[in-house]
């Protein structure tokens, strides 16, 4: 009995110190593990800081040698280099168009206000052109000059226009002189007449041109109208003084072109509206009106959808000039300051 209690105390002592050292073992492991552990944070973090402080490095180097746009990727030859926002690296610098670019054309509303990647708010400046963009005055001197250059480039083409169908109507009626063919068809004739008649002295000498080929003389008889500088009875007009004589030609062409822009911006305007109301709503309120004035007026009233159109055409002008001017307004209105 004594024994088996001995051998009890024995069996007991030594699983305590079997467990002892299990215990000690274990707390060894898990020590070694811990600072396993801890040496790998340790060194992942050193490797972390090397790549960082190799990084930025890097960034300095080429923000010190190779200056470069973070859109265009080119350097200082396409422009000047400034840094909008608070990015760094590679992405600190860009030229001042490509960043207006970016601006206008960026999907992102954002993108005009701010930097898409720190999300920075721009410094913006009102430049001076803003001030004259927002003006009503350029957009209306634009339409001007450019109605007046328009009639211009019209005027070119109708006058070339107008001197080869004289030359080709001049060699019809000499064809047919010479044949005989126009005496018993005394309208042809009168009409071949008048499409081939030369030059007509008006006063002091000054010769224009009086074939209905040309586009300004069909026009002055189509509406019935005489101008100041080719009416003989106002010869005491300043149309007739010295220094307006010698431009008396380059009046009948301007008048010829401009009266072109006219009737094609009318047309123009016409078939606007048709395609925009309808070709019979149309005529129901723009066919009332130009038959009491050509019933009041005759050929006369051709005048007023000559004048219509020239307005229409400085109407779309002068709206044109305005798109572009806020298109520029939006481009160079205002200016993105540099980061200090």
């Amino acid at each position: 009995m004594s024994m088996s209690t001995v051998q009890q105390e024995a069996l007991r002592r030594r699983a305590l110190e079997h467990r002892a050292r299990w215990e000690a073992q274990r707390r060894e492991v898990e020590e070694r593990r811990a600072r396993e552990r801890e040496d790998e944070n340790v060194a992942r973090a050193s490797r972390a800081a090397r790549e960082i402080r190799a990084t930025t490095n890097d960034d300095d180097d080429d923000d010190d040698d190779e200056r470069l746009c973070r859109i265009c990727f080119s350097g200082e030859d396409g422009g000047r280099l400034f840094s909008p926002c608070r990015c760094r690296g590679s992405m600190a610098l860009v030229h001042v168009e490509c960043l207006n670019e970016w601006r206008n054309l960026s999907r992102n509303p954002r993108s005009f206000y701010g930097c898409d990647q720190c999300g920075y708010q721009y410094n913006l400046e009102r430049t001076r052109a803003a001030r004259y963009l927002e003006r009503e005055e350029p957009a209306l001197v634009v339409a001007g000059v450019g109605v007046f250059l328009l009639t211009l480039f019209v005027a070119a083409l109708c006058r070339a226009a107008s001197h080869g169908a004289f030359l080709i109507m001049t060699r019809v009626r000499q064809f047919l002189q010479a044949r005989n063919m126009l005496r018993s068809r005394p309208s042809i004739d009168r009409i071949l007449a008048e499409l081939t008649m030369k030059r007509v002295q008006t006063h002091r000498g000054v010769t224009l041109h009086a074939s209905t080929c040309y586009v300004e003389v069909f026009f002055y008889r189509l509406v019935r109208w005489i101008p100041p500088w080719r009416d003989l009875r106002r010869a005491d007009s300043w149309f007739h003084a010295p220094r307006i004589i010698a431009i008396h030609e380059y009046l009948d062409f301007f008048t010829g072109g401009y009266l072109m822009v006219g009737l094609l911006a009318f047309i123009v305007s016409m078939y606007n509206k048709i395609q925009v109301q309808g070709i019979r709503r149309v005529a129901e309120f723009v066919g009332p009106s130009f038959a009491f004035v050509f019933a009041a007026n005759g050929l006369k009233g051709a005048r007023l959808p000559l004048f219509a159109g020239s307005l229409y055409a400085y109407a779309k002008l002068h709206e044109y000039a305005k798109l572009k001017s806020r298109a520029l307004l939006m481009r160079i209105g205002q200016r993105v300051l540099e980061v200090q």
